[in-house]
């Protein structure tokens, strides 16, 4: 089983044990060392403060015996064998004073009157005491200066019973400083291993008050409890979520719905009104303008039977069981009257239509069965949304493509394009684009969304962009495999 998976109270027992384990053995370190350091310097004994001053004869015998000889690099191995430098440094100086060998400390003598002035004397520097010697050849001459520096204090002959008092006290508050340390250490490795389950459903917690509901703390946590806890946590937010989705959606279409049918009724309805209030004022006055005021209360009812109708349509197919009605169909037949159509609209707003036939499959030449009602309605959205941008004098090209897998309608115009929003939002529905792009306000928004939903419905893909050259273009890519006679 794996450590995350285990209990709380497991956890924290077996961090206890491994605190109080890691103590001990690291507390034993200690006290075998201060142990080690206690028998060295108990069987060494304690050097008293005069120690190293009582080597000194000693090191002047071998000095006078070697005479000049000192002098040459080559005899420092042999002078460091007779001196001890656990607690004494020497210098060999030649006439200029300077330093031959030895210790590259501080220099007493810098000059040979230097050499001179200190020969045979003894002086104190910062609490240690230097010797000057001369060194001598076979004729007595002086050749050069012995120095040595050492102290006449017992602390500092012994520099390890400082360090012995501190392994001393040192191993007494050892087990209570290991125990602090090591609590530590596994206080943050078990914190680090509880906190981002916690952190995650703290701020689950937060996200659910804000309504957000995009998140997931299921998972691997830093223990069973967690564990546990936070699949729970997961099952309730994915239950949550999923009751939230369902009645925001609905609220939102119920809202976008009102606010559409409302805003585009709004027109018609208050054309139908003005002119039926100008019929009952003025109408018997002015006979001549009862066509047109008739005409136009013709016009504003027909737009909002038909905005309508096509919510009424929306409602149908927007459900699972809308099927389509496939009939044998003569796509070129078909292409044609739609061509037709299209070009006198176009004439109508001098406009240009250009249509092309492309590469069309042996298979076209049998009918094929389309449901060519619902495929109209794809073409008609399409159609007027490219008439709607598209300026005056300005071009249509409308392709049809047809190979082995599928039929390709595109329609490119040379009106201004897409913009980013409409490149996001063009098939949502009630979406308007933006009204200061268009010369007509009145449609619904609903022309697009239900067009992409007849492709769907075909089994077929619909896509939309800008041309490099400027304008937009609109693509619908219909299977008809499925659907060959």
């Amino acid at each position: 089983m794996k450590t995350s998976r285990r209990s709380l109270r497991r956890q924290f027992l077996g961090a206890f044990v491994l605190v109080l384990l890691y103590s001990f053995l690291c507390s034993l370190v200690v006290w075998g060392v201060t142990l080690y350091f206690l028998i060295n310097q108990t069987g060494r004994g304690v050097l008293p403060a005069n120690h190293y001053e009582r080597k000194i004869p000693q090191i002047l015998e071998y000095a006078t015996k070697r005479q000049d000889a000192l002098l040459s690099p080559q005899m420092q191995g042999e002078l460091e064998k007779v001196v001890p430098l656990q607690g004494m440094q020497y210098q060999v100086i030649d006439l200029q004073g300077r330093i031959v060998y030895g210790w590259k400390g501080e220099s007493y003598v810098s000059s040979p009157e230097g050499v001179i002035n200190k020969l045979n004397q003894t002086e104190g520097y910062n609490g240690r005491i230097v010797k000057f010697s001369p060194i001598l050849d076979a004729d007595k001459q002086l050749k050069g200066m012995l120095v040595l520096r050492y102290s006449l204090k017992v602390a500092d002959n012994n520099p390890r019973e400082g360090m012995l008092v501190g392994l001393l006290l040192g191993s007494l508050i050892a087990p209570f400083l290991f125990i602090i340390l090591f609590s530590a250490i596994f206080a943050r490795r078990l914190g680090k291993r509880l906190e981002p389950s916690i952190s995650r459903i703290i701020g689950g917690a937060r996200r659910i008050q804000q309504n957000d509901l995009n998140f997931s703390v299921a998972g691997e946590s830093g223990s069973k409890e967690l564990t546990e806890l936070s699949n729970a946590f997961e099952e309730m937010r994915q239950a949550l979520e999923q009751s939230l989705k369902r009645e925001w959606r609905l609220e939102q279409e119920r809202r976008d719905m009102i606010s559409a049918i409302a805003h585009d009724l709004r027109t018609p309805l208050t054309i139908i009104q003005g002119h039926a209030d100008n019929l009952i004022e003025s109408g018997t006055r002015h006979p001549e303008r009862l066509e047109r005021y008739l005409l136009t209360i013709r016009n504003s009812t027909q737009r909002a039977d038909k905005m309508l109708t096509e919510l009424l349509f929306l409602n149908r197919i927007d459900t699972p069981d809308f099927i389509l009605q496939c009939m044998p169909t003569d796509l070129g037949a078909f292409c044609e009257r739609k061509r037709q159509e299209f070009d006198l609209l176009c004439r109508e707003k001098g406009i240009t239509l250009r249509y092309s036939r492309e590469h069309w499959h042996s298979n076209t030449e049998q009918p094929l069965l389309l449901d060519t009602e619902r495929l109209e309605q794809v073409l008609d959205n399409v159609m007027m949304n490219s008439l709607r941008f598209t300026p005056v004098e300005g071009e249509i090209e409308w392709a049809v493509h047809v190979d082995e897998s599928q039929i390709i309608v595109e329609l490119m115009d040379t009106g201004p394009g897409f913009s980013d929003q409409d490149l996001h939002c063009m098939f949502d529905k009630f979406y308007s684009g933006d009204a200061s792009r268009s010369q007509d306000h009145g449609h619904s928004g609903l022309g697009l969304y239900t067009a992409q939903l007849l492709v769907r419905k075909h089994g077929g893909r619909m896509k939309a962009g800008n041309r490099p050259e400027g304008g937009a273009w609109v693509r619908i890519m219909v299977p008809y495999e499925c659907a060959a006679m």
